[in-house]
């Protein structure tokens, strides 16, 4: 075979690996220009100074407890039992206002009892000078004490109460006690004025002293268990 025979030989041998070396050179090329291609136009529509965005990171505000069905519904409120629970503490206020003016007023009355006791039947010389003041104060302290008595029972009651031995219970005992004091002190000072001039008088003013000292007493452990 002759040289030229042999050269064509491997020019016609080696055109097709060329020709495929060539193909994929090209397809390698095309494929970098589209990328670069999507990169310009992904640079181009985000701004330079846009943040990069990250991955959000899952929230920290969550509830350790199920919300509870009371605290979504609304709360029903009764303008009837609203109205009862304010009457009532405007009536307990005035009570116990009433009930510190009451125990006061108390003490002016044994005070100026004792006086009147003295001059009459302590050798005093009976002048009477006390007799008036003793009968306004009795008076005024009986009026008090049943105002005040009456704003306690008739406040409202709108939550039922169960019997339980607190301040309130023995604040309701002293008082009763003091109610029967009062009402003792009011008869036997009718009966001691009845009986002017007779040895029973002294007998009766004696008990009608030292009731008053225990009916003071009761009043003042009522208000006691109320203020403190």
């Amino acid at each position: 075979m002759s040289r030229t025979a042999a050269v064509l030989l491997v020019l016609f041998l080696a055109a097709p690996v060329t020709r495929a070396h060539a193909a994929r050179r090209k397809s390698a090329e095309s494929t970098q220009t589209s990328k670069k291609s999507s990169k310009s136009k992904s640079s181009e529509s985000r701004p330079s100074d846009a943040p990069v965005k990250q991955a959000e990171e899952p929230s920290m505000d969550f509830d350790l407890l199920e919300p509870s069905p009371a605290a979504e519904s609304p709360r029903l409120v009764d303008p009837e039992l609203e109205r009862s629970i304010a009457r009532r503490r405007t009536m307990l206020t005035l009570h116990q206002g009433m009930g510190l003016a009451t125990l006061a007023g108390l003490a002016a009355t044994v005070v100026v009892g004792q006086l009147h006791f003295d001059d009459r039947y302590r050798g005093g010389g009976d002048t009477g000078r006390y007799d008036g003041w003793h009968t306004g104060l009795v008076i005024g302290t009986t009026t008090l004490f049943a105002g005040t008595g009456l704003l306690g029972l008739l406040a409202p009651t709108p939550f039922k109460k169960e019997l339980r031995w607190d301040t309130i219970t023995f604040h309701k005992l002293f008082v009763s006690l003091a109610t029967a004091g009062m009402l003792t002190q009011v008869v036997l000072g009718l009966v001691t004025a009845s009986r002017e001039g007779q040895l029973s008088q002294v007998d009766l003013a004696k008990a009608h002293q030292v009731i008053g000292y225990a009916t003071l007493g009761a009043v003042g452990a009522g208000a006691l268990m109320i203020v403190f």
